[in-house]
Formats: structure tokens, sequence, C-alpha cells
């Protein structure tokens, strides 16, 4: 028993070095964005063609710190309960898909030849939003009933 009593810690601090290791590369990511969300908001667009596509580029990299908050609250959920909850996932898929919605709404503007194409990949991505809403509202419902029979 004792051999198994050591594996199982080794395989502990291999899965906290992993955690420890995600969440300072997430981290690290984070800063590099907000970084460059301040760099893109102190170039301010002098034409006023491209003031759109610049609100559009400050908005989608901030979602994307937002998604990278969410992944970290994950990990650190991940490590404290040693449990895995969709719930955060899902989260990071609506904040995806808005983020690529915005995206599209900008870039129809400027590539209108891409139009029919953009409106598919529209399309799919709200069936996914509906989904992804759904999906959450089942898991919070059944989590709130579990949590009041207890």
């Amino acid at each position: 028993m004792h051999i198994k009593s050591s594996i199982d810690k080794v395989f502990g601090y291999v899965e906290y070095t992993i955690y420890i290791t995600i969440a300072m590369i997430m981290t690290a990511a984070a800063a590099f964005l907000i970084f460059d969300v301040f760099s893109t908001l102190i170039t301010f667009p002098s034409n006023h063609e491209y003031f759109t596509k610049w609100i559009v580029e400050v908005l989608d990299k901030t979602l994307l710190i937002l998604m990278i908050i969410e992944i970290l609250y994950t990990v650190r959920v991940s490590y404290k309960e040693h449990t895995l909850s969709a719930e955060p996932f899902l989260t990071v898929g609506l904040i995806a898909a808005i983020r690529r919605i915005l995206v599209i709404s900008v870039e129809t503007a400027y590539y209108e030849e891409k139009f029919e194409h953009f409106m598919i990949e529209i399309s799919i991505i709200g069936v996914l939003i509906l989904i992804f809403v759904i999906s959450h509202r089942i898991l919070t419902k059944n989590k709130d009933k579990l949590t009041h029979t207890e």
C-alpha cells in the first residue's frame, strides 16, 4: 500500500505542476493582451472609415481577455475541487461565439463579396449560442435541485 500512496503523491505533484504551468501561461497571455488593448487604444484612428474596425478590435481583444479569465477560473476550481465543471466551458463558448459574431459584423462591411459565407457562419454560431444557453440553464437548474435536496 505504501507504493500506491507514493505513486498517488507523485501524480498529485505532477497535476499541481501542470495546473500552475497552465495558470502562468494564461496569466502571461492575459497580461500581453491587456498591454495590446492599451496600445490599440492609444493608436486612435484619425480616419473615420477605420473607427468601427478599431472599436471591434478593442472589443475583440477585451472579450478574449474575458475568455482567458474564465479559463483561469476553471483551472482554479478544477484544482481546488478535483472536479471538472462544464459551466465555465459553456461560458467561454458563449463569449467566443459572441466575439466571433462581433468580428463578422464588421468584416461584412469591408468584405461584401463574402456576405453569404458570413451569414451562414452567423446562423451556425446563433444555433451554437442557443445550445450553449440551454445547456447552461439545464446544468444550473439541475445543480440547484441537487443543492436544495441535500
